[in-house]
């Protein structure tokens, strides 16, 4: 037997590769909600793979799956760290609903790339997240405002406004 091929008798074993996001050593973390509703925040962009982890929620385990943004402050040190929760694992998802934060940031970079082109849509059939991901982690430059969300609790989501490519 050689190992010499490419072929493999371990066809149940699949490798991928998992975006990363690296933080530089001396960076302090900011997050949405220490800034105002509607304040305007650039950087340099990064978008991490979709993860999952499990917890414990008072006693349950409980399952998150979600994807990171990240936007580089470099000349102050400083990053915003976005979470963005999904409903299910991986990159394709279904059914987004207007008010999520994933809608926000799909429908934004939409508009972006053609203005009006969003309408009065308030769902997203089918979403890709590795062509956003693609797409993100080849810019220099992304802007995003603030969105303070209220109903029975306050979250943070954001729009991007502009985006500058490398």
């Amino acid at each position: 037997m050689s190992f010499n091929s490419k072929q493999t008798i371990f066809t149940g074993t699949e490798l991928d590769y998992e975006e990363i996001v690296d933080i530089p050593e001396g960076y302090e973390k900011a997050e949405l909600k220490d800034f105002e509703d509607g304040k305007l925040l650039r950087g340099r962009p990064e978008m991490s793979s979709v993860t999952s982890y499990t917890f414990d929620d008072d006693g349950e385990e409980k399952t998150v799956n979600r994807f990171k943004l990240y936007i580089f402050q470099d000349e102050d040190q400083l990053y915003i760290e976005i979470n963005v929760n999904l409903k299910n694992d991986g990159d394709l998802h279904k059914n987004i609903r207007k008010g999520s934060v994933l809608f926000d940031f799909i429908t934004s970079i939409l508009e972006l790339e053609n203005a009006g082109s969003v309408g009065k849509s308030n769902i997203i059939r089918n979403v890709n997240l590795k062509e956003y991901r693609e797409f993100v982690n080849n810019l220099g430059e992304m802007t995003i405002q603030v969105k303070e969300k209220t109903g029975s609790y306050t979250y943070y989501s954001f729009i991007v406004r502009d985006v500058q490519v490398r």
